[in-house]
């Protein structure tokens, strides 16, 4: 057994080395505005784009967890025509997106929409809504127009998908800063951000339940961890509006405010969260103290099960370092902190059901990993670079592995 997990995590650290470089972006919008060519407005048409109006619209959060993060897309109002929603967020859930889901090739695309029946599809779900204008002149609103249409052409409208990199923030971001020169990224490259992405993902996933926000933190790399500026947060719709108003010197227009949401906390903290999940492992993992069969075999049951999922988690993990282009997950150490050794453990619980608990076995598995785990910890505490905030992991994996090992350990005694 000992062999078994030492040559079983060897063979998993070596394949999760494999995948520490980060994958090429193929994110970069900037390929396309730098390829299209700006015009000035002509006096015959500076009567048209003077009387047209653009908005950043911006959705709050909605129910479902992709739609946890709000919304953003640019209205364009005029006397000459219906408003027009242009909106980067639209995809389906045909045969293929699964697939491609998995494989990290996350196919969006750009519409031209009714711009009423976008504001009014955030309204019925009960998500609040703010419409900021956007501040240009006549020869920037000609520019951003024919960009809208060239986006929302068929052969145009299908774009990459990128979590933090290209969505439907990230694009009006890029889109405004080409129609001020660079000057809005240069403002906001220059100021840093208050909190890392990955505080800002899991303060938005406090909304969903604390299992989807774990396991969303779990798959993260170290890429959400560094110090980013607010060109880079700006991939969050709020924190976007919140940056142009600050840049314009304007307000927002509030079209609805939400009447039954909670709003997103201004602080939030997984790690602490995650003492209460390691106090209810630990606590699980010594009821084969207890010494009566009926309890000990609800004890293997459960663990078992914990352990299964930890160890198919840190296996799609693994895939999606090794085989897919979620850069998001690139060089993620957390595949050795809930290791794939946990299906050893969960081999272990549930064999133990129906014979002699694997006492012996269970103590040698739990202790490796508890070893490695702490090895790991030890390295984030020395090195931080080296492994991404983990302690969400730790504090839970550290607290299961030492109950199993001393429970295990005094079993195999008696």
């Amino acid at each position: 057994m000992k062999k078994l997990s030492v040559l079983s995590l060897l063979f998993f650290l070596v394949f999760g080395l494999l995948a520490a470089e980060t994958a090429p972006s193929l994110f970069d919008i900037n390929k396309e505005l730098e390829s299209f060519e700006k015009t000035e407005v002509s006096d015959s048409d500076k009567s048209t784009y003077s009387e047209m109006e653009f908005y950043l619209i911006t959705g709050g959060p909605g129910s479902l967890v992709w739609e946890n993060f709000g919304h953003s897309a640019i209205l364009m109002t005029s006397p000459s025509s219906f408003p027009v929603a242009y909106d980067w967020g639209i995809f389906t859930f045909d045969d293929s997106f699964f697939i491609n889901f998995a494989f990290g090739r996350l196919y969006y695309e750009a519409w031209a929409t009714y711009g009423e029946y976008r504001i009014e599809s955030l309204i019925s779900d009960d998500r609040s809504v703010t419409a900021l204008k956007l501040e240009l002149d006549e020869s920037e609103k000609k520019n951003l127009y024919r960009f809208l249409l060239y986006s929302t052409k068929e052969e145009n409208r299908t774009y990459l998908y990128d979590y933090f990199r290209d969505n439907c923030a990230t694009r009006p971001r890029d889109i405004y800063s080409w129609l001020t020169d660079g000057d809005f990224e240069e403002k906001l490259k220059t100021t840093p951000a208050p909190e890392t992405l990955r505080e800002t993902v899991e303060r938005h996933l406090s909304l969903s339940t604390f299992p989807v926000c774990w396991t969303i933190s779990y798959l993260l790399g170290p890429d959400t961890d560094k110090n980013e500026t607010m060109w880079e947060a700006c991939f969050l719709p709020s924190t976007l509006s919140k940056c142009i108003k600050e840049y314009q010197g304007n307000e927002e227009e509030i079209i609805y405010e939400t009447e039954n949401r909670k709003p997103v906390p201004e602080k939030w903290s997984l790690k602490t969260r995650s003492w209460v999940m390691g106090i209810v492992l630990s606590l699980i993992a010594l009821l084969p103290l207890i010494k009566k069969r009926w309890v000990e075999r609800i004890g293997d049951t459960i663990l078992g099960i914990l352990h299964l999922f930890f160890g198919v988690l840190s296996i799609v993990l693994l895939f999606l370092m090794l085989f897919t282009i979620h850069n998001v997950t690139r060089g993620n150490m957390n595949y050795l902190i809930f290791s794939p050794l946990c299906l050893i453990s969960s081999i272990l619980h549930f064999s133990s059901l129906s014979k002699k608990r694997k006492n012996k076995a269970l103590f040698i598995n739990s202790s490796i990993m508890l070893g490695v785990a702490l090895i790991a910890l030890i390295l984030r505490l020395i090195i931080p670079s080296l492994i991404q905030d983990s302690f969400a992991v730790f504090i839970p994996a550290i607290m299961l592995y030492f109950s199993e090992a001393f429970t295990s350990y005094k079993r195999s005694r008696n």
